[in-house]
This record gives C-alpha cells, sequence and structure tokens, in this order.
C-alpha cells in the first residue's frame, strides 16, 4: 500500500474512533440545549460542552485532512483548500462546498467567542449541535469512497 494511502487508511481509523467521542459529548449536548440561563448549568453541564466544542472542532479539523489527503492521493490541487472543497463536492462527498464553508465559520466563531451573553453562545451551541449529523454523512461518503477506490474495508 502507497505511503499516502496508508496516512488516508490512518486518518479513517482516527476519525472514526473521534466519532464516538464526539457522539457521546453530541448526547450530552442534547439533554443540555435548549437553555436560557447559562448561569443556571452545573459545572457537569459546562463541562460537557466545553468538550463538546473541542472534539467538534477537533472532528471538522481532521475531517478536512482526510479530504486533503485524498484529493493529494488523487492528484488534485491542494492549495487553497477550497479547491479540495471544490473537489469533495464533484465527487458527492460534500453537497455544497459553502455548506463546509459555513460550518467551519460557526465552528471558529464559537471557538473565538468570548461573549458574555450567554444567549449568544448557546445560539452557537444549538447550530453546532444541528450540524453533526451532516459531519457523520461527510466522514461515512469519504469511507465508502476510500473502500471503493483504495480497496481497504472499515
Amino acid at each position: 500500500m502507497r505511503s499516502n494511502v496508508q496516512l488516508i487508511r490512518k486518518r479513517v481509523d482516527y476519525l472514526l474512533r473521534m466519532r464516538n467521542y464526539l457522539n457521546y459529548s453530541y448526547e450530552q449536548i442534547l439533554r443540555i440545549v435548549p437553555v436560557e440561563d447559562f448561569d443556571a448549568l452545573t459545572p457537569e453541564q459546562h463541562e460537557a460542552l466545553a468538550a463538546f466544542r473541542v472534539r467538534f472542532s477537533e472532528f471538522q479539523e481532521h475531517l478536512g485532512k482526510l479530504m486533503r489527503a485524498i484529493a493529494r492521493e488523487e492528484e488534485q490541487e491542494t492549495e487553497p483548500f477550497s479547491f479540495v472543497l471544490l473537489y469533495m463536492e464533484k465527487i458527492g462527498i460534500l453537497d455544497s462546498a459553502m455548506r463546509w464553508k459555513m460550518i467551519r465559520e460557526l465552528r471558529n466563531a464559537i471557538n473565538h467567542e468570548y461573549e458574555e451573553d450567554g444567549g449568544r453562545l448557546f445560539e452557537f451551541f444549538e447550530a453546532l449541535t444541528t450540524v453533526v449529523p451532516e459531519l457523520y454523512e461527510w466522514l461515512d461518503r469519504l469511507i465508502a469512497f476510500c473502500q471503493s477506490t483504495y480497496f481497504f474495508s472499515e
């Protein structure tokens, strides 16, 4: 197996583990949001929100790295990253490159939002919870592509 395909295999394995961790946090968050009063949350709920934010961010980051590795293996242009997104759209992994960018902006906003307004923070968390299934679907499509193209199993 070529070294880049081995890297792709490792990235898929890592993302599958990450999905389990993200899913655990996702299920915890679904019990919390929506909440009116950020200050009324317990320390455990604040911890669950923090874990979800980090796991979501890392999952999307590594999903992007897998897409870049696949584009590189397929001898596609990988700089800027929008070229990778357009290729992923072309092969049916993403429905829209713009959708990826929108989710990335949301992810960046919650990671850089130092807002004291709990309502605003919960808007971000609610939005993130609505897109988790989409990230999972993209991973499933990437895995299917890898299985059919590189002949490895999940």
